[in-house]
């Protein structure tokens, strides 16, 4: 490997051991004289860390729902103090009633304003709590599929002579599918790339669209696709924008299931 790997994802299937043959070797070779890509497998071993150790999030802790609740308690109610008497007794009671009555009455509002900033931040917590799991449901689901023992592992290229543009494709007919391309040709306007799954009998499948990034860079992961499909290969053809239901493009890449 004279330069740096094609794919950054090189590094994440490196730290998950999973990657291999050639390029394992070329890579492991790559790294001992470029410190910019030995950075980045530290930061892919962090992040493969991070999956591995990722629990399911806890509710806040009592600290938190105590901090939140003394905003709540930060106006006390004061006990109000005893009439003078007076000679009138009854309607100085009838005054000082409906003072307590406009005191209470305004320290109530402000609760009532407290507490609907408190139900903002619970909602504000809770949607973040929400969020958490689910990208870490997302990242477990890829992790699967491309530590999976039985995932078929599909490098597609280019059918013109210099095969610059690459593909790799991790296939797992119950998990799942992720996809990584790499210096694929920009588009023009209203062209998309689409992924396609061309299954052992029938037709292909779509496995999604895609818009390569400034350097030729896209991927496609975990589309919906039918359980249990055995796959024969897997093609990038160039369709308009939001892909057909069948290929109609030129194939700009193509790999077939080893």
């Amino acid at each position: 490997m004279n330069g740096h790997p094609h794919f950054d994802e090189d590094f994440d299937l490196y730290a998950l051991g999973t990657l291999e043959g050639e390029e394992e070797r070329a890579l492991e070779s790559h790294l001992t004289g470029c410190p910019a890509c030995a950075h980045k497998l530290e930061e892919a071993r962090g992040r493969a860390a991070r999956v591995a150790l990722a629990v399911a999030p806890e509710p806040p802790s009592p600290e938190v729902w105590e901090r939140l609740l003394r905003q709540v308690r930060a106006t006390p109610l004061r006990p109000q103090a005893r009439p003078v008497a007076a000679t009138n007794p009854w309607r100085w009671a009838t005054v000082a009633l409906a003072l307590a009555s406009m005191v209470l009455a305004v320290l109530l509002g402000r609760q009532t304003v407290e507490l609907s900033d408190l139900g903002r931040a619970l909602q504000t917590l809770e949607a973040a709590r929400q969020a958490e799991q689910a990208e870490t449901a997302r990242a477990r689901a890829v992790l699967e599929v491309l530590t999976a023992p039985d995932t078929v592992k599909v490098t597609l290229v280019s059918g013109a002579v210099r095969a610059v543009p690459q593909g790799k494709a991790f296939y797992h007919s119950e998990k799942g599918l992720v996809f990584y391309a790499a210096n694929l040709p920009p588009l023009a306007a209203g062209r998309s790339y689409q992924l396609w799954l061309i299954p052992a009998q029938g037709n292909p499948i779509s496995a999604g669209v895609f818009q390569p990034d400034a350097q030729g860079n896209g991927a496609v992961l975990l589309p919906p696709l039918p359980a249990g499909v055995p796959a024969k290969a897997f093609a990038v053809t160039v369709e308009p924008a939001g892909g057909v239901p069948q290929p109609t493009g030129p194939k700009v890449l193509i790999g077939l299931v080893s």
